[in-house]
């Protein structure tokens, strides 16, 4: 069993899965097996987390440590059969590998981060934007716009 511990370029827990900067791979007994580094978020969009995922698979981590993470990719790492936990943002990692560190164990997909960008483009640069609804400004409209032509004698 391996685990895997998204960190920050300080050696903190990162907050964001998908911005973590290196993926720390440890076996039971808290010795570093691998590194992963996070290198391809801004050129790869959003296929850089299926990539983590894939890699993390191929490497036998069964277990992943983060800070936060949103409903897709946590409902993404769930249904591949990852055990997802939670533990404050910026622990250090010497704090957690020291097991002084509560977990918290992530289930179901609500457990996730609401996406902040549901009404407009992913933002990763993928090219998937969400298509916004019309925009119908209601207000004043034109005296013409009314079909009232004149006001006060003056033509409009």
């Amino acid at each position: 069993m391996l685990i895997a511990i998204a960190l920050t370029p300080r050696n903190q827990i990162a907050g964001h899965f998908g911005k973590a900067a290196t993926f720390a791979i440890y076996d039971q007994q808290g010795q570093l097996v691998e590194r992963i580094e996070n290198s391809g978020s801004r050129e790869l969009g959003c296929k850089h987390k299926k990539i983590l995922q894939r890699q993390l698979a191929a490497l036998n981590v069964t277990e992943i440590v983060l800070g936060n993470i949103g409903t897709r990719s946590l409902a993404r790492l769930l249904q591949a059969g990852f055990s997802v936990s939670r533990v404050a943002p910026r622990t250090t990692l010497v704090d957690f590998l020291a097991g002084g560190v509560s977990k918290e164990a992530l289930l179901t997909a609500d457990q996730g981060r609401a996406c902040k960008r549901e009404k407009g483009s992913c933002g990763c640069g993928c090219g998937t934007k969400k298509t916004a609804p019309a925009v119908v400004k209601v207000g004043m409209l034109s005296p013409i716009a009314n079909g009232l032509g004149k006001i006060g004698g003056l033509k409009l």
